[in-house]
């Protein structure tokens, strides 16, 4: 069994102000949603393999309730102050149909999802100091859907996600969840001074970056 990157999201301020940068960079937003019973909204950009979500606190009960509590958003969307990690990774199977991580999981029933629905979370979810691992329900990539074609971002070099490169803090040994990441392919890891991610779009062809505000901890090399 193979797994894709299907998206990631990172943690912004309320409403995404830091949506601003990237559409002045030239990236069209495709949609926003509200995650009824969990607390956040968001907003993203589509591309043609996978999605960049922005990812924000709107609602301070429903993130601290018994069921969402655990996968530490409340943490994540104050990542500033709390010194969580601000990032997300999703991964989807290339079998139709399968949620099976290839790591241990737990189920979360998440509110907006339909009842006895769930999403297998990564068993390292504790580790706030990592990015919260997960398997997403949707296993079509974006330009295989007739609805999301037309809302593919169609600046030039920026086709599909090719790498992602993830900085963070600390000097503990990374989980094993974690670690299975880079043994896929799917992200490479170091340590810094700060969280970081950096994206990577065809390959780099351009051999260009641009990096964002502090307050949006991602680049983009093309």
């Amino acid at each position: 069994m193979g797994f894709e990157l299907d998206h990631i999201f990172v943690c912004v301020e309320p409403e995404a102000p830091e949506a601003e940068f990237l559409k002045g960079f030239g990236f069209q937003e495709s949609n926003r949603r509200t995650h009824t019973g969990q607390g956040t909204a968001n907003v993203c950009f589509l591309f043609h393999n996978a999605y960049l979500e922005l990812l924000w606190l709107r609602d301070i009960n429903e993130i601290l309730s018994s069921v969402v509590r655990p996968l530490g958003l409340w943490e994540r969307c104050n990542w500033q102050e709390t010194q969580a990690c601000p990032f997300g990774i999703s991964l989807r199977s290339n079998v139709p149909g399968s949620l099976e991580l290839p790591f241990a999981t737990w189920n979360y029933y998440a509110p907006y999802l339909p009842a006895g629905a769930s999403i297998p979370i990564a068993a390292n979810s504790e580790n706030l100091s990592e990015p919260l691992i997960f398997m997403s329900p949707v296993s079509r990539i974006p330009s295989a859907s007739p609805l999301k074609r037309g809302l593919l971002v169609n600046k030039p070099g920026f086709d599909e996600i090719t790498k992602l490169r993830v900085t963070l803090v600390g000097e503990k040994n990374f989980s094993a969840e974690l670690r299975k990441l880079t043994e896929l392919g799917l992200v490479e890891l170091e340590r810094g001074d700060r969280f970081h991610l950096e994206i990577e779009f065809n390959q780099a062809q351009k051999g260009q970056i641009e990096l964002f505000d502090s307050t949006l901890p991602i680049s983009f090399r093309w």
